[in-house]
């Protein structure tokens, strides 16, 4: 027998082999590809409502801060009204501390005569 017709279908068997391993291979790194341009566009996805994420943040900082300014600003009216309250009850009170004393005295001066 000849040497050719001995290692003819040996080679032709690791050809056939390294073909599929080859067919194989290039199956697999069309399959991580496309899974990379998924997880490039799920990156995308996400930064994109990160931004969206940050801005609602930045809306909601000035609507914050909205808020406390119109709260200091009806803080301090309502202080200045307990304030115009409380000297107005000092006022009254001192009143009514004039006239218990105007009626004392009243009151301890002998009847008038008839």
């Amino acid at each position: 027998m000849n040497d050719e017709m001995i290692t003819k279908p040996t080679m032709e068997t690791l050809l056939a082999r390294m073909n599929e391993w080859g067919e194989s291979l290039t199956s697999e790194l069309t399959e991580i590809k496309a899974g990379q341009e998924e997880l490039r566009q799920s990156v995308q996805e996400l930064r994109s409502g990160q931004d969206e994420l940050r801005k609602g943040q930045e809306e909601l900082r000035k609507g914050q801060e909205e808020l406390r300014t119109d709260l200091r600003t009806g803080l301090h009216r309502v202080q200045r009204k307990i304030e115009i309250l409380n000297d107005n009850f000092l006022a009254i009170k001192a009143d009514i501390r004039d006239l218990e004393v105007r009626l004392e005295k009243l009151e301890s001066e002998p009847l008038a005569k008839n």
